[in-house]
């Protein structure tokens, strides 16, 4: 697989955070949840794959179906309300594929909800404080057993129930918690897809005030009259959408990052992800990695190897030598350093 579909160049290799990444282009969460496919992903040609996102304890999810393909809007709607095998499991499998990957590191997200035996505890709202411990405890048992390259915390799980952690004041109080966790890896927070960009500029002057290194830039699409719908969809299909609705607005907001906050966050960029240009569009922007998955369900594996021989020539044709020297052009200015650990 690996010489059929993979492409790899030294101009699109660069080390964040002290994690080297061979290209900035990576799997998003949502596809492996239970972090097994790690080597294939590699062969595929990924320079990151993000697993999960994961709880301390398993977790069945929704009602299937999880997912409706939308092929004319160019989108998933996506409600599978993080399913997983819990952490004791998942770190079996993470453990089995360590020989098996080469150099590819793994990211890890954290859904930021709470877990079973809690939520049989206390019913259908638990409170906040309770959910910060299950999350806690999960990562710290990631930590712990250097189960991940990275931590991403995944504070948009919008088919789990209620988001509390999307405002300033429950956001500030979780980063609080999770900075007394010892690490040696770089730790993401998965940002929600919000339209009130005031509010999403709250979340960032928080996360900056914490031991937090990267953001995610940005998570599903919940309202429906944001999206510019091509194919029927029925208010009996639940779930957030994903791939081409998110694109264009996922744009704004990494923009909006990087010229604010570029100094201090590394961003990752997702969000309707089909080709070269889409991912350099968001490099250009200040992205510095571009995660997808609804574009590898609708252009299949091959899409991957085809990205990166696609944005070296980009790279070329815009005079630059390595990835790096792109990140953030539409600003004028260099890469900025991310905030160390």
């Amino acid at each position: 697989i690996r010489k059929l579909w993979s492409f790899q160049d030294k101009s699109l290799q660069q080390e964040i955070d002290g994690v080297v990444f061979n290209n900035p282009i990576g799997l998003s969460a949502g596809f492996d949840k239970n972090v097994q496919l790690s080597p294939l992903m590699e062969d595929v040609g990924f320079g990151f794959a993000s697993g999960g996102s994961v709880t301390m304890e398993p977790r069945r999810g929704n009602l299937r179906p999880w997912f409706h393909r939308l092929p004319n809007t160019k989108s998933v709607v996506v409600y599978a309300g993080m399913p997983n095998y819990g952490l004791e499991k998942i770190s079996d499998y993470i453990e089995l594929n360590r020989p098996k990957v080469k150099s590819m590191p793994t990211v890890v997200s954290v859904a930021v909800i709470a877990d079973k035996s809690t939520k049989d505890e206390f019913g259908p709202v638990v409170p906040e404080e309770y959910i910060i411990r299950d999350v806690k405890k999960a990562v710290s048992y990631i930590v712990e057993n250097n189960l991940a390259s990275v931590i991403e915390i995944n504070i948009s799980c919008p088919n789990a129930g209620k988001e509390p952690f999307i405002y300033a004041g429950t956001l500030e109080t979780l980063l609080s918690e999770l900075d007394s966790v010892g690490r040696n890896v770089p730790f993401w927070v998965k940002m929600p897809h919000l339209y009130d960009l005031k509010q999403f500029d709250s979340l960032l002057k928080v996360i900056v005030e914490h031991n937090i290194q990267g953001v995610t830039v940005a998570n599903l699409i919940k309202d429906r009259e944001k999206v510019d719908l091509k194919d029927p969809l029925t208010d009996d299909i639940r779930g957030g959408l994903s791939g081409e609705p998110t694109r264009a607005h996922s744009l704004e907001l990494i923009k909006h990052t990087y010229k604010n906050y570029g100094d201090k966050l590394t961003i990752i960029g997702v969000g309707g992800v089909f080709s070269a240009e889409d991912a350099y569009a968001k490099i250009k922007a200040g992205a510095s990695l571009v995660g997808l998955i609804t574009g590898l369900f609708f252009e299949g594996p091959q899409l991957i190897g085809r990205m990166n021989r696609e944005l070296l020539q980009l790279l070329k044709n815009d005079g630059f030598s390595s990835i790096s020297e792109a990140i953030g052009t539409d600003f004028n200015k260099k890469q900025k350093k991310s905030k160390k650990l």
